[in-house]
């Protein structure tokens, strides 16, 4: 089968949508598929490059630079019509949020559309993406009226969205999922001293950092990482100097794989303090699952994250924007270590059973051959 998918970004770029098409697109080449990726530079001024990795083709097409978010490039359409000219696809796969949907018309009639709705664009608090989302909006309507399938990524998800809900009658949920084999378990690292809880992600609004920051001002019995970079991270320094944290609260920025699977090790609990439905599923969480870790998340409502992470099974979900139940919950996992252990195990479980690469990419197959079977259905 020709699949064609089109992103925002790819790989290195880091993000769940870009962690999603490496290995959904990585595990269908591995089952004898043929495919393109089409995204932007996320470099301005960067000129279009083609590269071959993995067995994926990807095109990441020259940008001008980004407003509210979204990459600008004027080459995106010609590339579009290449990459469907040459790739012949049997399939497009449009991942959403993107501002590919304003060239949704250029694609073949014949060629069925699965809309793979990450998250929405409709109540995002920032103003920007706000003041331009009706213009948007004028596309994106008709992208998914086109498409054959809609795909999102939690039961909750697909019922808290308001910008699908004339369209669940064509709306499935698929749950995303990581490859096991790029988060190797058998180097060895150093173990710290002390409990460390560890937290990974990019500093913006919707992560709420902030709130383990200040959780972790009432667990002196921890040490606190946040691996990530962003508009925020600067703020979230200052709050740690202004809390007299800094020997306990680290923020080593952008770190490189190696570096993250180490920290992942050395945890002894995952904590995803997020306060928006920004955050609509959380990757993050089953990387930590990949390694054994109980979760900590927040109760969003609409969001996917208590979905992945079972409250009282494979950790615990507190209220969002409250720092006093994270650093509760917290204290409760590391005073309660046979607990703590068990749903570290029950999370790997949960893993192996419903989110891995394999799983996601056989449920797809299977919805890629019924929309090519009946497109219309």
């Amino acid at each position: 089968m020709r699949i064609l998918h089109i992103s925002k970004y790819a790989y290195p770029v880091r993000g769940g949508i870009e962690t999603c098409v490496r290995d959904l697109s990585t595990e269908q080449v591995r089952q004898g598929h043929d495919i393109t990726v089409l995204c932007h530079q996320p470099t301005p001024l960067k000129g279009t490059t083609t590269t071959l990795e993995d067995g994926v083709a990807i095109t990441r097409c020259a940008t001008l630079g980004t407003c509210a978010f979204a990459p600008l490039s004027p080459v995106f359409p010609l590339h579009l019509r290449t990459a469907i000219k040459r790739a012949r696809p049997d399939v497009i796969h449009l991942h959403l949020p993107n501002p590919a949907v304003l060239y949704s018309r250029i694609f073949p009639a014949n060629v069925p559309v699965i809309a793979h709705w990450h998250a929405d664009v409709q109540g995002t608090p920032s103003a920007a993406v706000r003041a331009l989302y009706p213009l948007y909006r004028l596309f994106e309507t008709p992208c998914l009226s086109r498409a054959s399938r809609i795909v999102t990524t939690s039961p909750p998800y697909r019922q808290s969205s308001p910008s699908l809900r004339r369209w669940h009658t064509k709306t499935a949920v698929i749950p995303l999922g990581i490859d096991l084999n790029r988060y190797p378990a058998h180097d060895t690292v150093e173990q710290p001293d002390r409990p460390l809880v560890l937290s990974v992600g990019r500093c913006s609004f919707y992560k709420g950092f902030e709130h383990l920051v200040r959780a972790a001002a009432a667990v002196p019995e921890a040490d606190f990482v946040i691996a990530g970079d962003g508009s925020r991270r600067w703020d979230l320094l200052r709050e740690i100097d202004r809390l007299a944290l800094s020997d306990r609260v680290h923020l080593p920025g952008a770190v490189s794989d190696s570096q993250l699977r180490q920290y992942y090790k050395q945890a002894s609990l995952f904590c995803l303090p997020s306060v928006d439905r920004s955050e609509a599923f959380g990757v993050v969480l089953l990387e930590a699952m990949r390694y054994g870790l109980p979760l900590i998340s927040t109760a969003i409502p609409g969001s996917g994250a208590a979905w992945v992470n079972m409250d009282g099974h494979t950790g615990i979900v507190v209220p969002p924007a409250s720092p006093s139940a994270l650093a509760q919950a917290i204290k409760d996992m590391l005073h309660n270590t046979q607990r703590t252990e068990e749903m570290g195990k029950a999370a790997r479980a949960r893993l192996e059973e419903t989110f891995t690469i394999q799983a996601v990419a056989q449920s797809f197959q299977a919805l890629y051959r019924e929309v090519i079977a009946n497109p219309t259905a």
